[in-house]
């Protein structure tokens, strides 16, 4: 699997994770259960991408909340790569 630099995975998720709650939003608006739909499926797809590329570059185990550390709280390794 390509390695993904941990600043990119965080872009990438959270911008996701907005859309997704902007697209739920506008299909509430505009009552469209398919925007409602797609917007639920492409939050999880984002979910589901920060759980596989969110680890630490050493030990390989999931950052989760400490992800903005300096270093892994599990090897103790500087995250920056």
């Amino acid at each position: 699997m390509k390695k993904i630099k941990r600043k990119h995975v965080g872009i990438i998720g959270w911008i996701s994770l907005i859309l997704g709650i902007l697209l739920i939003l506008l299909g509430c608006w505009l009552k469209l259960f398919w925007l409602i739909a797609a917007a639920l499926l492409e939050m999880a797809a984002a979910i589901i991408f920060l759980a596989v590329f969110n680890r630490c570059p050493h030990c390989g185990r999931f950052l989760g909340h400490a992800g903005g550390g300096i270093h892994c709280p599990y090897c103790g390794e500087r995250l920056d790569e």
